[in-house]
């Protein structure tokens, strides 16, 4: 049995290569969170949360029951060996659901990502394969957007950076594999979704520098500027990388080094910000600076704990052999 998180929560059935659907949302959810907790006792206050948040029903405590009664029968369903030995069980004040780890598709995600990294500089082509296999593994917003409850919700987050740092690093593995021109468009694209990752813009202009489009690479790096941080970053993101792909290869478009053509510069300038706007831009740069140093220390905790996975694998197959 496979479970799923990468995208709305779902069973896979291994055996018959089919997914198992929940058709309740309710399912969904409890399944989700479940997982979020794996082979941890969840009290039955945080599963209920979870579920319906302050608007939970007078008797939440037997709806809840019915729902983890319903979703016991289904995996049974998926696997009917274990009958006799359910993987979800009552255990103290909660419910526990128990799966190994490669069961789950967001560990094998984050191994295979870890794996990659360790590539990246040596095997650039390999590293690639290894992350686009490990991106393959979405099916939509992780958690189905971990919109239902807290727990869900920072798990979910969490999980989307990982997958916009392995992006980020697929890109940056095919710049270095020689394959620059062919992520061009792909940059472009993620700049405009992201344009507060500084990594896709400094990538976008290495893949044009490398494709003798140099004369577009001051109109990425331009993207730096205060606009992109006072909400307009998407317009201003969007808006360069549109004259980027219209500037064609060796031109740099309506921007220069010099005298970028920032949409809504001459409002600026006519209209000069008030000192609580400036007050609010320092506290959203350092709001910015905080995040990213917050997003390389979790990366490097990440990168920590799947090498300790790995090694705990490895002992495993070595004892069984």
């Amino acid at each position: 049995m496979q479970f799923r998180v990468l995208g709305t929560p779902e069973i896979y059935d291994d055996v018959r290569q089919r997914s198992f659907p929940l058709n309740s949302p309710k399912q969904r959810v409890l399944l989700g969170v479940l997982l979020v907790r794996v082979d941890s006792v969840v009290p039955t206050g945080a599963l209920i949360n979870e579920l319906w948040g302050r608007n939970a029903p007078d008797k939440a405590i037997n709806a809840l029951q019915a729902h983890v009664s319903r979703l016991r029968q289904q995996l049974i369903e998926v696997e009917p060996p274990r009958a006799n030995t359910p993987r979800l069980i009552a255990r103290g004040s909660g419910y526990l659901l128990q799966a190994r780890p490669d069961e789950l598709d967001s560990v094998r995600f984050r191994l295979q990502t870890a794996r990659a990294r360790r590539q990246l500089t040596t095997d650039p082509d390999a590293a690639a394969a290894l992350l686009r296999r490990a991106l393959g593994l979405w099916r939509g917003p992780a958690l189905d957007g971990g919109s239902h409850g807290p727990l869900c919700a920072g798990v979910a987050a969490r999980l989307e950076e990982e997958r916009l740092l392995a992006l980020e690093d697929l890109c940056d593995a095919s710049i270095r594999a020689g394959r620059h021109r062919q992520v061009v468009g792909r940059l472009e694209e993620l700049v405009a979704a992201h344009p507060l990752r500084e990594r896709f813009r400094d990538l976008l202009a290495l893949a044009l520098q490398r494709g003798g489009r140099a004369g577009g690479v001051p109109a990425v790096r331009r993207l730096r500027a205060p606009e992109a941080e006072r909400g307009t970053a998407a317009v201003v993101a969007a808006s360069a990388v549109r004259q980027l792909h219209e500037a064609g290869p060796g031109r740099g478009g309506l921007w220069t080094a010099d005298h970028p053509a920032v949409p809504g510069a001459e409002e600026d300038h006519a209209h000069p910000r008030e000192e609580g706007d400036d007050l609010e831009l320092v506290r959203l740069r350092r709001r910015v600076e905080q995040l990213s140093a917050e997003q390389h220390a979790m990366r490097a905790e990440l990168e920590r704990l799947t090498a300790l996975v790995e090694r705990g694998g490895a002992a495993q197959r070595r004892d069984s052999a």
